[in-house]
Parts: structure tokens; C-alpha cells; sequence
């Protein structure tokens, strides 16, 4: 049977003292301080799943931007590419009408030279053919005798004009 004597209560009561000093000593404190390092690692966790979902937000920002950035580029050297083209037909363009008023001009001026060429040339004709006709009639050639010869030179080459 059991035997209940004075130590026997004596060590329930040791149990009891020690068990209330160890848990006012140790277990209260290394109970905070789990529980403080818990929160610490929960709190980290949290943060860590907060940075995480920043640096997505920030990755997918980025890739958008990157893909912006490239439609932006394709764009721009699109329109680069059409202005030069514009720009160079516009060149060609006033290129070739330079050229043709160019032609027009130096065609004119070519006409003015040969009429004045002409003309020179028929008052040469018409100062030699007066005094040859002088000299055949014998006599000094006068101002009406050019004037008529002239005026012979010119019906001359109108009639070939026709």
C-alpha cells in the first residue's frame, strides 16, 4: 500500500514552490521571448511578401515601359524614315523644276544670243552689200543705200523664215 508520510508532502510542495519560481524565472521569460521571435519571423515574412510583391509591381512596370520604349523607338524611326522620304521627293522635285526653269533660261538666253547674232550679222550684210553695190556703181555708199540694203536682208530672211 501506499505510504503517506511527511516528506511525501513536503516534496509535492518542493514541487510546487519550484514549479511556481521556475515559471515566474524561465518559462515566462523564454515563453516572450518565442513569442517575440515568432512575431519577428512573421514580420519579416510580411515584409519580405511586400518586397516581393513591390519588385514584381516594379519588374512588370519595367516591361512595360521596355515594350513602350521599343513601340516608341519603331515609331519615331517610322516617321524618321517617311520624313526623309518626303523631304527627299520635295528635293527632287524642286531639283527637277530648277532644272527645267534652268533649260527654259538658258534657252531664252540662247534665242536673245542668235537674234542678236542675226542682227548683227544682217546689218554686217547690209553695210557690206552697200558698199560693195558703191563700188560697183562707183561711188561712195550712203546711209540710205545701207538702210536699203538692210531692209532687203531682213524681207531676205523673213522670206526664209516662212
Amino acid at each position: 500500500m501506499l505510504n503517506f508520510t511527511v516528506t511525501f508532502f513536503i516534496t509535492i510542495v518542493n514541487f510546487f514552490v519550484l514549479f511556481l519560481i521556475l515559471r515566474k524565472l524561465l518559462f515566462k521569460p523564454v515563453t516572450n521571448f518565442m513569442d517575440a521571435r515568432a512575431k519577428k519571423i512573421r514580420d519579416s515574412l510580411a515584409e519580405a511578401q511586400i518586397l516581393r510583391t513591390d519588385a514584381e509591381e516594379k519588374a512588370a512596370r519595367y516591361e512595360a515601359l521596355m515594350a513602350n520604349a521599343d513601340s516608341e523607338s519603331e515609331r519615331i524611326v517610322k516617321e524618321g524614315e517617311e520624313r526623309a522620304r518626303d523631304e527627299a521627293k520635295v528635293l527632287l522635285e524642286k531639283a527637277q523644276a530648277d532644272a527645267v526653269e534652268a533649260r527654259r533660261r538658258g534657252e531664252e538666253a540662247a534665242e536673245r544670243e542668235r537674234e542678236k547674232a542675226r542682227q548683227e550679222l544682217a546689218g554686217d550684210i547690209a553695210a557690206f552689200a552697200a558698199e560693195v553695190a558703191g563700188k560697183l556703181v562707183g561711188r561712195e555708199a550712203k546711209a540710205e543705200d545701207a538702210r536699203a540694203a538692210l531692209q532687203l536682208v531682213s524681207e531676205l530672211e523673213a522670206a526664209r523664215a516662212r
